[in-house]
């Protein structure tokens, strides 16, 4: 079943952002049900991500054809968050539309040779290319983020875009491939990209707002990371005992039982200038090292995790943003795939897209996500678009 859906929150008027969805695998399918629920937006910028287990690549550059004066930019996902469905697979799009939006778009490759200065001047002259064909309307900024999601670049981008744009508020996330960790695409204008990121600076008439929720609390629980490589985001040893068995003792699991299911329901924290953020655990190797999603260093002192309960979270932050807003027109969400492995774990997938439905939220599952300087896991970041001031 295939399922295409256009927006329109206001009887009187033409929707400034269109929504659109498809579960086929069928790439002509696949088109004709994205183009389908695009139909009522005029875009200048497309933003398209598909689940790596499908043929995305069949979809890319005709949907970038049919739209020859919009911009294409997507990634492939681990997964799709839509007002349907909550799960693997599925292609999502999500057009904004020339008579409220406007953007840029800086592209940045060879992230194995990643260069913090020569980024941020790019970055920086995307920006003001912006600023010069600004319409005077358009003073609500923000600037989007789309990373290969195995470069292990996220940090370094977010820190790059957010010295580059000084008050800009920025969100992202990283391209995911179903937990193959083979590979992950950047899509640009038709083009399939690996080793790659795009930074997409937007301005928009209308009221917008970035935001990031996340559902856990501290416990009394702390470890210390003795021995790690932070480049690769590996940690050899917590408490001077290898990694994985420490952490199985600390969740009182066995070290053969540890599984992306167990990482999701037991996560670990760091806090950052006053304030907690997930790391969560990619995956334990048989040596006994933990990988992970987002920067580890030795010394760090990492936090047990105790989960709320994720739909009261979700819903009671989505309904703040809302309101700060205006309503919500749509909401574009970056949601961890961690986050669904939880929910399909305690069977609320089916509660959650209840909420997704009520909230106009759409997205995909991440292999994680930025927002401000910081990159995270985990977590859910995103970009709220409020309706028209009266």
């Amino acid at each position: 079943m295939s399922i295409a859906e256009a927006d329109i929150t206001r009887e009187t008027r033409a929707p400034v952002v269109c929504r659109a969805w498809s579960k086929s695998r069928n790439p002509a399918r696949m088109l004709e049900d994205l183009k389908q629920g695009l139909g009522a937006c005029d875009p200048a910028l497309i933003a398209l991500f598909v689940s790596s287990n499908l043929p995305y690549e069949d979809v890319v550059a005709p949907l970038a054809a049919a739209y020859p004066q919009a911009q294409l930019v997507g990634c492939t996902t681990a997964g799709s968050l839509t007002s349907s469905y909550y799960e693997g697979d599925g292609a999502v799009a999500v057009a904004f539309d020339r008579s409220a939006f406007s953007f840029e778009i800086c592209l940045l490759q060879k992230l194995s040779n990643f260069s913090m200065a020569a980024a941020g001047e790019a970055i920086e002259a995307s920006y003001f290319q912006l600023l010069r064909n600004l319409d005077p309307d358009r003073q609500n900024f923000f600037a989007m983020l789309l990373v290969d999601g195995l470069s292990r670049r996220e940090e370094e981008i977010a820190a790059s875009t957010y010295a580059a744009l000084d008050e800009v508020p920025i969100f992202g996330a990283s391209a995911g491939d179903n937990l193959n960790f083979d590979t992950t695409q950047i899509f640009l204008n038709g083009r399939v990209l690996e080793d790659s990121a795009l930074v997409v600076l937007g301005a928009s008439s209308r009221p917008v707002e970035v935001f990031k929720l996340e559902h856990f609390r501290p416990t009394e629980d702390r470890v210390v990371v003795t021995s790690a490589d932070p480049e690769r985001r590996i940690v050899f040893s917590i408490n001077a005992e290898p990694a994985a068995d420490e952490y199985a003792r600390l969740i009182g699991a066995d070290v053969g039982a540890l599984t992306p299911e167990i990482f999701a329901a037991n996560p670990l924290l760091v806090r950052v200038g006053g304030e907690y953020h997930v790391r969560a655990i990619q995956k334990a190797t048989a040596d006994g090292a933990l990988h992970f999603f987002c920067a580890i260093d030795e010394g760090i002192v990492l936090t047990l995790a105790h989960p709320e309960d994720m739909r009261d979270n979700l819903s009671e932050h989505m309904s703040r943003v809302s309101r700060r807003i205006g309503g919500m027109e749509v909401a574009l969400c970056f949601d961890c795939i961690l986050r669904r492995l939880e929910a399909e774990r305690l069977g609320i997938t089916g509660d959650l897209v209840e909420i997704f439905d009520r909230f106009r939220m759409i997205g995909f599952n991440t292999y994680g996500e930025q927002y401000r300087f910081l990159h995270l896991s985990q977590t859910l970041t995103g970009l709220a678009i409020g309706g028209a001031h009266p």
